[in-house]
C-alpha cells in the first residue's frame, strides 16, 4: 500500500509577506510580481497579524467600487492599507497530518490555503503555506509535488542576504 501523503510532503517553504501599513494597490502588485495568491501581514517586528487573499482584495475591490465610483489612479484610496483589509483569523493546521485531513480543513473552513507559522518568543513567524493548488499538483503525481515540502531544495543564507540586498552572486 501506497504511504500516506502528509502536509509537510507538499507544503511550499517560505510565505510572501506585506506590511500592514501597504496601500491595497501595493498588496496587488506583489502578489502578481511573486505570482502567489495570498500572503502574511506582517508588522514592525516580522510578527504575524493577518493575511490576504485574492478573495479579500476582490472585496475590497468591489466596496471600493461601490463606493467611489471609478477613480483615475485605480478603485483604492491611497489611504487603504493592508491592516484594512486583512482577516486577523490566520487559518493554520499542523504540518504532520494526512494531506485529505489538511484538504478538508480548508473546504469546512471555506479558505484555499493553510499557513504554518514558527512560534517563539509571543510571536509568530510565516514559515510554509499549502494551497489548494498544492493538493491538485499531489493528485496530478509525484513529479509535480517533487520540489515541494519539507525535502525541497532551499537557497543558502547568503543567497537570502543576495537577493534581499539585491546584490548579485559572484
Amino acid at each position: 500500500m501506497a504511504e500516506t501523503l502528509l502536509v509537510r510532503d507538499v507544503m511550499r517553504i517560505g510565505v510572501p509577506t506585506c506590511k500592514q501599513d501597504i496601500p491595497v494597490q501595493a498588496v496587488a502588485v506583489q502578489m502578481l510580481e511573486q505570482n502567489c495568491t495570498a500572503l502574511i501581514v506582517i508588522d514592525e517586528e516580522g510578527d504575524s497579524r493577518g493575511w490576504i487573499g485574492e478573495r479579500h482584495l476582490a472585496a475590497a475591490f468591489a466596496r471600493a467600487g461601490k463606493a467611489a465610483g471609478a477613480a483615475e489612479d485605480g478603485p483604492f484610496s491611497p489611504d487603504l492599507t493592508a491592516a484594512d483589509i486583512m482577516d486577523e483569523d490566520i487559518p493554520e493546521s499542523p504540518a504532520d497530518i494526512p494531506l485529505t485531513a489538511a484538504v478538508q480543513i480548508m473546504a469546512d473552513a471555506r479558505v484555499d490555503h493553510l499557513f504554518y507559522l514558527h512560534r517563539a518568543a509571543g510571536m509568530a513567524w510565516p514559515s510554509a503555506v499549502l494551497e489548494l493548488r498544492d493538493a491538485v499538483r499531489a493528485l496530478a503525481g509525484p513529479e509535480y509535488i517533487r520540489n515541494q515540502g519539507t525535502g525541497a531544495p532551499r537557497p543558502t543564507p547568503m543567497d537570502l542576504f543576495r537577493q534581499r540586498y539585491g546584490l548579485k552572486k559572484g
